[in-house]
């Protein structure tokens, strides 16, 4: 299932991440799949602002004698920042594009995206001259008509 096209064609295509990637990253969104780069451990190479998406499980729903009519996919959402004023206002901006979503994306029929939780961080970096870098994780769930 095309789940992870569906997360980057609706973040990469909001208008509001759009303008705060270019007012604060120079450039267009960057979202990538969790494996671009592990948050902790974070080198002079982290890229920031970055966000980042991880697929974590699936629930089918389970219907006798069918396959299952609607799968329920636990994503994380995470938002790497130098600033944690910055981190706030970008996690807030993908909530807003994600929570609540319907419709079809990416040839997939997303009956509704929820939210669920946050979470964030900061972890240290012992490059000289950098500081760290602050880490928001927010999960949802999708659920997915086939």
């Amino acid at each position: 299932m095309a789940i992870g096209k569906v997360i980057n064609n609706i973040l990469i295509n909001n208008s509001g991440i759009q303008t705060f990637f270019t007012n604060n990253g120079g450039g267009s969104p960057r979202v990538v799949p969790i494996i671009f780069q592990d948050p902790a451990y974070t080198s002079a190479e982290t890229v920031t602002p970055s966000i980042l998406y991880e697929i974590n499980n699936v629930e089918p729903t389970l219907v006798k004698g069918q396959t299952s009519p609607v799968d329920v996919f636990q994503i994380s959402i995470t938002m790497l920042n130098d600033s944690y004023a910055l981190s706030q206002e970008l996690s807030t901006l993908v909530r807003t594009a994600l929570d609540n979503f319907s419709g079809v994306n990416s040839s997939v029929n997303v009956d509704n995206i929820y939210f669920m939780d946050e979470d964030d961080n900061f972890i240290q970096n012992t490059h000289e001259g950098q500081s760290g870098i602050f880490v928001f994780e927010q999960l949802f769930k999708i659920r997915v008509k086939k």
